[in-house]
């Protein structure tokens, strides 16, 4: 690929072919490109790229000038890739209502500078190797990212990006202060502590390179001076792991002198330590609650959990995370517990349990203070010492599990604010979180991995049926059992609700419920009890209580429509609106998981919730529309 196309975008945006460089346009035709090449090779929706090069100033011809952008960057890199091999010229090409860069990584210096940090930490156990990656993958930088455009989504990307080789950054000092390149590495070590004050990583690489250069006392004087310096500004103190390394220094010098090993004792007086009064847990809880007793199809799921969660000790300081996501009834708590329980060897320090009552009508959503106050509790630690707001109380948790091999299950969330203190910053911890919406800031801000749970496909939703109900009467009405597990829509908290109702009635044939679907609506049968409190209507009841005004009011549209997928301009068909509010309604719908959204701006409505949408538009439709039948 001698002759290709490169992209840079580490410093002022420049493409060039060669020796010869590509004048790109004006700033903003640039930035167009600058907002396909950040995402290469993923489809940016149209009024995506519209908010990315103009947010709240787009013109009234904004997709007109978008469009002519568009053309001329297409103009450009033919014309600047004659000569270069077919397979290796970028393009921009219109997929699925947006744009896309197509383009090798290697063509642009951010993704090869990411490909170039995921191979310096696959060789991380060669601290040599993986120095020599990471400061290969620095040296793409040139400046500051995207240097000369601005707007808002610029300034946000130039910022994540900064943040982002910062991390790379300390990550390289550590694998080199590894290799022994301490002497080497001390002027860098300065210059990077004295541009980040507060910033411990730095202070602790610069201690670290001080004490094996033979300079302790100046290691020890460093960390005084920046434990003065949060004291008086922040009102903190520094984390546990910068005071662990500070003890360490100093029972070093005790053994050889300020100077450190091999160097000659100072005739100052050693700094002795700040007395760490962090409480440790006296406790090992194990609060896992018990398994249910059938459970099955979700193999892929409980290996992305293990992938995620037991994988090699986090060598990257980043606790293990993950947020199952999903509509109400999926089985996202049995799947969290399943795989707790099969894991819980790998957590010696314990497993905490915390019910966030989310999407519990009864009560309300638990505070994080509350939740904390309970999780350090479990833990031993004396009421007297949970003092101070909820940010204090955090940071509390967070030392006292900085050291725990600790498995925290956060069952049933309703939003970011009610997890962020919960978080754990300990490596050795992980985290699990149930959620029916998507709590994208989780994901943003602290590394959390996503995982969408879906419904059962239908072998394993009559396999589920069949260990509910016992095979022997799914074996004698084969075709009455998969009927009734269509009725359930894929989702095991029916299956469990239908299996009560049948192992009430054990002479009861499967055809004789199924007989009953023909009547009415699959809502009907999926309940039990007078009240109809344990139901799959009264979950949806709750996930629809939490819909904006405006998707409440446009809900119903949805029991007119087929099993089909479907995209947004049909929907505002039925609803009565335009497209554009279509698709609003459309995302709080799919955020709340009560539709699947494909990624290609096609929509699937559950049966279910069908059934739940053409009851919820019978009081405003007196023709009393019938629930959505089965497929024929």
């Amino acid at each position: 690929m001698s002759h290709a196309i490169c992209f840079n975008l580490l410093g002022a945006m420049t493409a060039h072919q060669g020796d010869r460089q590509i004048r790109l346009g004006p700033a903003k035709q640039q930035c167009v490109l600058a907002a396909l090449l950040i995402d290469a090779n993923r489809v940016i929706p149209l009024d995506a790229l519209l908010d990315r090069v103009w947010h709240e100033n787009l013109p009234p011809t904004g997709r007109a000038v978008l469009y002519s952008y568009v053309a001329r960057l297409r103009r450009l890199l033919p014309s600047a890739g004659q000569g270069a091999e077919e397979a290796d010229a970028p393009a921009i090409v219109r997929s699925s209502g947006g744009y896309m860069a197509r383009v090798y990584p290697s063509q642009v210096d951010l993704h090869r500078f990411r490909s170039l940090v995921v191979s310096a930490r696959a060789c991380a156990s060669d601290a040599v190797a993986a120095g020599a990656r990471y400061r290969a993958a620095l040296a793409l930088w040139r400046g500051e990212p995207l240097l000369g455009l601005t707007g808002p989504w610029v300034e946000a990307v130039r910022e994540s990006l900064a943040a982002e080789r910062t991390a790379v950054l300390m990550e390289c000092h550590a694998a080199e202060l590894r290799a022994g390149r301490h002497v080497v590495l001390l002027p860098e070590l300065e210059n990077v502590a004295k541009s980040r004050p507060y910033d411990e990583v730095s202070l602790r690489n610069l201690m670290t390179a001080l004490h094996r250069s033979g300079r302790s006392a100046e290691a020890v004087a460093r960390y005084d001076r920046t434990r003065r310096l949060l004291s008086e500004e922040l009102g903190i103190d520094p984390s546990t792991a910068t005071q662990e390394l500070y003890q360490e220094l100093l029972r070093a010098t005790d053994t050889h002198g300020l100077d450190g090993p091999g160097g000659t004792a100072s005739r100052e007086p050693a700094v002795r330590p700040r007395p760490v009064t962090r409480p440790r847990p006296i406790t090992r809880p194990a609060q896992l609650p018990p398994l249910c007793r059938a459970f099955t199809g979700r193999d892929q799921e409980l290996g992305f959990l293990d992938a995620v969660l037991t994988g090699s000790p986090y060598e990257f300081g980043q606790s293990g995370t993950v947020l199952l996501e999903g509509m109400a009834g999926i089985g996202k708590t049995t799947l969290a517990l399943q795989w707790s329980h099969r894991a819980r060897d790998r957590f010696p320090d314990g497993q905490l349990y915390v019910d966030l009552h989310g999407g519990d009508p009864r009560r309300p959503p638990l505070s994080p203070a509350a939740a904390l106050q309970r999780c350090l509790r479990q833990l031993g630690i004396p009421v007297s010492l949970i003092q101070g707001d909820v940010d204090e109380v955090s940071a509390l948790w967070r030392s006292v599990v900085a050291d725990q091999r600790l498995l925290l299950v956060l069952d049933d969330a309703v939003s970011a604010d009610q997890v962020e203190p919960l978080l754990p910053g300990g490596r050795g911890c992980a985290t699990l979180i149930t959620s029916r919406g998507r709590l994208d800031r989780l994901t943003v801000r602290h590394d959390v991995h996503p995982l969408t749970v879906p419904s059962l496909p239908p072998d394993k939703a009559t396999e589920l049926l069949a260990a509910l109900v016992g095979p022997a009467r799914t074996d004698a009405e084969p075709e009455a059992a998969a009927l009734l597990a269509e009725a359930c829509g894929g989702l095991p908290y029916a299956f469990q609700v239908l299996a009560l109702r049948l192992q009430r009635r054990p002479q009861e044939p499967l055809s004789a419920m199924v007989a009953q679907l023909d009547q009415t609506s699959p809502l009907d049968l999926l309940r039990t009890g007078t009240s109809g409190s344990t139901s799959v209507r009264a979950l949806l009841d709750t996930s629809f209580r939490a819909l904006p005004s405006m998707a409440r009011r446009a809900f119903p549209s949805l029991g007119m429509l087929s099993a089909a997928p479907f995209r947004a301009e049909e929907f505002a068909a039925y609803a009565d609106c335009t497209p554009a509010e279509a698709r609003e309604i459309l995302s709080a719908l799919a955020e709340e998981h009560l539709l699947d959204d494909s990624g290609s701006h096609q929509y699937t409505a559950n049966l279910l919730v069908r059934c739940y949408a053409v009851e919820r538009g019978r009081h405003a439709d007196t023709s009393s529309p019938t629930w959505p039948g089965r497929a024929a």
